[in-house]
């Protein structure tokens, strides 16, 4: 999987993150417009975090914080007393969106 993107219910804006190496043993995503990474860290599964490794987005559903890779379906973000629901997606290497 070399993208993911999550999309915000409210408005349907897109974030894409592209595939940049590996942290904690796991892929690791960077958002093209910020230095924001989805990864995996041992403390909370698989997150957003922001360039100082702080979370701020992360899986609706606990046990799939634990999967190989960033679970599809639900993920609530907040920052500066707001929150947003987004709805992550798996891009295939075509940058089509992949339901899986």
């Amino acid at each position: 999987m070399s993208a993911i993107e999550f999309v915000r219910r409210l408005d349907g804006l897109v974030y894409r993150f592209d595939l940049n190496g590996a942290a904690n043993g796991r892929p690791s995503y960077k958002r093209r417009d910020l230095d924001l990474w989805c990864r995996w860290t041992p403390e909370r599964g698989w997150c957003v975090v922001d360039a100082e490794g702080v979370p701020n987005s992360g899986p609706l559903l606990g046990e799939d914080r634990y999967r190989e890779l960033p679970p599809t379906g639900p993920w609530r973000s907040w920052k500066a007393g707001r929150s947003y629901l987004y709805d992550l997606r798996r891009v295939d290497g075509n940058g089509d969106g992949d339901a899986s």
